[in-house]
């Protein structure tokens, strides 16, 4: 296992608890594809994890906005660790903004990554979903509920329909090679 974790931006109401066997390293992290066709790389910025995603000299990296954003352009990961299910690695992330909180899941498919990002919101928000700098090397395929919101320099992949109220949100994509 290998794991970063950093702490939350938000206070919190509960005292501190034992700090699991974690790594605090500012390293990136990177969930390889098994059969090599790609990666998601993971890197601490400020206070929380950016990623990129990488296709041989192709990549895309998210877009989070400024720090300390209630409702950032790409969900704040602050605590990350890759492990181990069935025999695959995955990457699994928590993190909060303002009185939201976050989770991310990025397994491997046959062809890319698949994402899976949910967010707890106690408040309307502004806006929700992941941003990433707009490229033709790759295709976002998003999944039922989910909506790619595209313009010139960006691309959005956001929970489709409505959010007008509190609750949970999740959007869930894919990510493979345009080729």
């Amino acid at each position: 296992m290998r794991s970063s974790r950093r702490g939350c931006s938000s206070p919190s109401p509960f005292p501190p608890s034992p700090m699991p066997n974690l790594s605090t390293s500012a390293s990136p992290l990177s969930l390889p594809h098994p059969d090599r066709l790609g990666r998601v790389l993971f890197q601490w910025d400020a206070d929380r994890f950016e990623h990129a995603i990488e296709f041989g000299a192709d990549r895309i990296a998210c877009r989070s906005g400024a720090d300390g954003l209630a409702w950032p352009d790409s969900p704040p990961i602050q605590q990350l660790s890759i492990e181990s299910i069935e025999g695959r690695e995955v990457a699994l992330g928590v993190g909060c903004a303002g009185t939201s909180h976050w989770s991310l899941s990025v397994e491997p498919t046959p062809d890319g990554f698949r994402f899976d990002w949910a967010c707890r919101v106690k408040e309307t928000p502004k806006q929700l979903g992941t941003s990433y700098d707009a490229s033709a090397a790759m295709r976002v395929v998003p999944e039922d509920l989910s909506t790619v919101v595209l313009d010139d320099a960006a691309m959005r992949i956001q929970p489709d329909g409505p959010i007008a109220s509190t609750g949970t949100f999740r959007w869930c994509y894919t990510v493979r090679p345009a080729s």
